[in-house]
């Protein structure tokens, strides 16, 4: 009996491997929320950068790194890490598609790390998550054509929810269009551009303010009569802090890189047009 343990071992083994869901890999946790709003649990779907994470400074596991072997596609979110990691990503696994979320989009200009690069935040905006949605169906159809029909039916389900969503918050926001709001990293351009308003942030291409450039800052704020303040877990809120006991402001926890972007957006919408005490 002794003799045939190894062979059974293999053989389980082995069809667990088979069992197993095929897999996709995202850059950060936004993006899990979409190809799950495709592909329900018809799919696999690991994260690399994982809450409380900066992506600006990730570093992957060896763990993840393995994972990246048996992965059939990586979904590319346009984040810092990724710039010296994805042409390691494609080393461990040559036959593994790659598709960029930005592809296709009208992008904004970058006004964080780096300013040559396009912001990366898109799920901010509900319309450029539907547009990248229906790439997504595409491209997952194309891999996986036994489960098209199924890619098809949720998409449309999806993107019916990303409509309302869209038309919720203009509703919610159309009191404040034109209004400015601070926030320490410029994480939400793509909600402001959508929504008419004007993000202004206290971090430039990733950097702190110098004094000169606080002190603009502050007028700034005053005479837009901002009274709140974004800030986000990643990111340090010590100059935040200062820029607050200078006019006044509270300080706003919103995470850009939560799970639930109908939440999140919901969230930062009822924070920007709450009244002041």
């Amino acid at each position: 009996m002794m003799h045939f343990l190894p062979f059974l071992l293999l053989i389980f083994s082995l069809q667990a491997l088979a069992a197993e869901k095929p897999l996709v890999v995202v850059s950060v946790l936004p993006q899990k929320t979409i190809v799950e709003g495709i592909a329900g649990d018809l799919l696999q779907t690991e994260v690399m950068v994982g809450k409380g994470f900066n992506p600006a400074t990730y570093q992957p596991s060896p763990r993840q790194i393995a994972r990246l072997s048996r992965a059939a596609l990586y979904i590319r979110a346009g984040m810092p890490f990724e710039q010296s990691w994805l042409p390691r990503f494609i080393a461990v696994n040559p036959n593994m598609s790659i598709l960029d979320m930005r592809e296709g989009l009208k992008l904004l200009p970058g006004q964080g790390h780096h300013a040559q690069d396009s912001d990366p935040h898109i799920w901010t905006d509900p319309e450029l998550v539907k547009q990248h949605a229906q790439r997504l169906r595409e491209r997952l159809g194309a891999r996986f054509p036994q489960h098209k029909s199924r890619f098809d039916e949720r998409y449309s389900r999806f993107a019916a929810k990303l409509d309302a969503l869209d038309e919720e918050l203009k509703t919610t926001l159309a009191p404040i269009r034109g209004q400015a709001f601070l926030v320490y990293h410029p994480a939400w351009s793509y909600f402001a551009h959508r929504y008419g308003l004007k993000q202004i942030a206290v971090e430039q291409e990733g950097k702190e303010p110098n004094p000169r450039s606080l002190a603009r800052l502050i007028e700034t704020a005053k005479k837009a009569h901002i009274h709140t303040i974004l800030v986000q877990p990643q990111q340090s809120a010590a100059t935040a802090r200062v820029l607050a006991d200078a006019i006044g402001a509270k300080l706003v926890g919103m995470d850009p890189l939560q799970p639930d972007i109908f939440a999140a957006l919901r969230r930062l919408a009822a924070a920007l047009t709450a009244k002041q005490a």
